[in-house]
């Protein structure tokens, strides 16, 4: 054994090395034994030259208070001009740490300008909008510091959305514009974004006051208290006031901690939220639900969608839930698979020991969609030359082979669902016929129980595409606006004004030519849901081809265009979003499949 005592301090040097290392991740942080960082910036503009306020600085103060009662370190700047706005985010900004807990308060006013956020210096004098970097602070850039040090688990509360004087000057455009949903980093805004909220001057608003309730009590996580705030401002003002939260932040960021020095449990699939029992606050099941459903909709274990279905057996997600009940215990029952019949009559005879090359084309089932071989490789992703949404470009890697449909899903095949009892939902086909014509009127959660039902059914892994991986499916090693080229040829797509006699509705699928992968209809026909939710821009979005998945995200990216849109939006990078659960008559999808 004298090998081993050897070794052993080489060991114990190596895993002390690696505790200390910056990227380890926040749980390994914490399993060393460190203590997360607790950091806060604390903002209160009273004394603006134009549209002063009354309330924004005995508000930050009552903040900070409360923060440093937490043991934060608190910035804190009070009727900042614009240099000591700047100076206050830089010093803010060097303080951040990988792993820290971190906590942004902002009263004053802001400005909207091309779906951006700009925060206003009280010596703020903004006519037109070459002023902004001169009199106001760009939000995003306070966003991209928090995401670049990946805290464990941030919030910034926005108390900004008020009428000013500099409206006119820049499009009129009255409140916050979106923000949207980040990793472990929640925004919280008294109303939501394009709404504003007039200031009672002497009265703190109502979501500030029942924030700081909140984050005063001892124990509280801040998910819970975002929650509380908001669900106490809708019954304090009978719904009048509704406060807006980006996404729930990551668990374990306690203001207030309890008597004690105590471990903060993480938030664990085990506890969840009861409904709350039926009466005049029963129209308090939405958030609920929708609360209860997002600590489980990636899980897979069985036991979990139970429970969804044993609270809500008529819930929003009831269909889905059982389709992945049924998926999730059926897979964990050891059983042998055999090779679908498509694949072994694909598959060219091959020596001992080698592995036979994957098929170009296969189909899994007589009623599963047909499937086309995509390549691995990396392309640039995005546009510079519309909206602000599809930028930056940037160049995105696919590291894996992948199967995406031919086609797009037909009325046929998804008929083949509802008949085996996967797909609940039967869309109308309008009296235009069924068969191969591309379903459509289906929302994104019907689409997850369709791909669910595959999955169960032929014991492979389907799932709806990345948006990268559309897009690079839909590309084919193009770099033009259209597959095509640069303009719209208006015989190869189904849209509005692609055809000398525009048809306003689907056909069925496959009528124009293929692009360079041997795909039909990635421009135009129906319009595709994709895994991603959406957001604003690609800042925040993944470089590997996985999708963007924020936690607590509703609104989900379509691509391709539709038979309804114009050619803007059958361009490759062209982008556009719906609620999860809205059903609209152009909105169909196409699937993947693992290789």
């Amino acid at each position: 054994m004298s090998w081993y005592r050897r070794l052993t301090p080489l060991l114990l040097a190596l895993a002390a090395w690696l505790a200390q290392t910056w990227w380890l991740s926040p749980p390994a942080l914490a399993q060393a034994g460190a203590t997360p960082a607790r950091l806060a910036l604390v903002i209160g503009n009273t004394a603006y030259r134009e549209a002063p306020l009354a309330n924004p600085v005995t508000d930050s103060r009552a903040v900070a208070e409360a923060l440093r009662q937490g043991d934060f370190d608190v910035t804190m700047v009070e009727n900042a001009d614009r240099a000591g706005l700047e100076r206050a985010l830089a010093a803010f900004r060097e303080k951040l740490t990988r792993g820290a807990h971190v906590v942004v308060f902002y009263a004053g006013h802001a400005v909207q300008h091309r779906g951006r956020n700009f925060l206003a210096a009280v010596d703020a004098n903004i006519r037109s909008p070459g002023d902004l970097g001169r009199d106001a602070s760009d939000f995003d850039g306070l966003l991209d510091a928090l995401i670049v040090s990946r805290p464990a688990s941030a919030v910034v509360v926005l108390d900004a959305a008020r009428d000013n004087p500099w409206q006119a000057a820049l499009g009129n455009r009255k409140g916050l514009a979106p923000i949207e949903p980040l990793e472990n980093i929640a925004v919280m805004a008294p109303v939501a974004p394009g709404r504003t909220q007039a200031e009672a001057p002497g009265r703190t608003d109502p979501s500030i006051a029942e924030w700081l309730k909140a984050i005063r009590t001892p124990g509280l996580d801040m998910a819970a208290a975002l929650t509380r705030t908001r669900d106490a401002v809708a019954r304090a003002t009978r719904r009048k006031q509704q406060v807006w939260i980006s996404s729930p932040p990551a668990a374990g960021l306690v203001v207030t901690p309890n008597g004690k020095p105590a471990a903060i449990a993480q938030a664990t699939r085990g506890v969840i939220m009861a409904p709350p029992p039926p009466g005049p606050q029963s129209d308090q099941l939405g958030p609920y639900e929708l609360s209860f459903w997002e600590t489980i909709r990636n899980s897979e274990n069985p036991a979990e969608y139970r429970a969804y279905l044993d609270a809500y057996p008529s819930g929003r997600f009831a269909s889905l839930a059982r389709t992945r009940e049924e998926f999730y215990r059926t897979r964990g029952q050891a059983r042998p698979t055999s090779p679908a019949p498509a694949q072994t009559a694909s598959a060219t005879q091959a020596r001992p020991g080698a592995t036979p090359a994957p098929a170009r084309s296969l189909r899994d089932c007589e009623d599963c969609p047909e499937l086309s071989l995509i390549p691995a490789g990396t392309f640039e992703m995005g546009s510079n030359e519309m909206f602000e949404f599809e930028k930056p470009v940037r160049s995105v890697a696919i590291g894996r082979p992948f199967y995406i449909g031919t086609r797009e899903v037909t009325f046929a095949e998804w008929d083949a669902c509802v008949a085996e009892g996967g797909c609940s939902h039967r869309p109308s086909d309008r009296n235009l016929g069924r068969g191969r014509r591309p379903v459509t009127d289906i929302h994104w959660n019907d689409a997850g129980a369709y791909v669910v039902w595959l999955s169960l059914k032929t014991g492979r892994k389907y799932r709806l595409p990345t948006e990268a991986e559309w897009e690079y499916a839909a590309r084919a090693g193009t770099t033009t606006s259209y597959p095509w080229g640069n303009t719209i040829d208006k015989e190869k797509a189904n849209c509005v004004g692609c055809n000398a006699q525009p048809r306003r509705q689907a056909i069925e699928v496959g009528q124009f030519p293929p692009n360079g992968f041997g795909l039909y209809d990635m421009a135009g026909n129906a319009a595709e849901w994709v895994a991603d939710c959406w957001s604003e821009s690609y800042r925040s979005s993944p470089r590997d081809g996985s999708a963007y998945s924020p936690p607590g995200c509703r609104e989900r990216v379509l691509r391709g265009g539709s038979f309804n849109n114009d050619p803007r939006y059958l361009r490759s990078a062209a982008r556009f979003k719906y609620e999860s659960d809205v059903r609209f008559y152009t909105n169909g999808f196409r699937v993947v499949r693992e290789p």
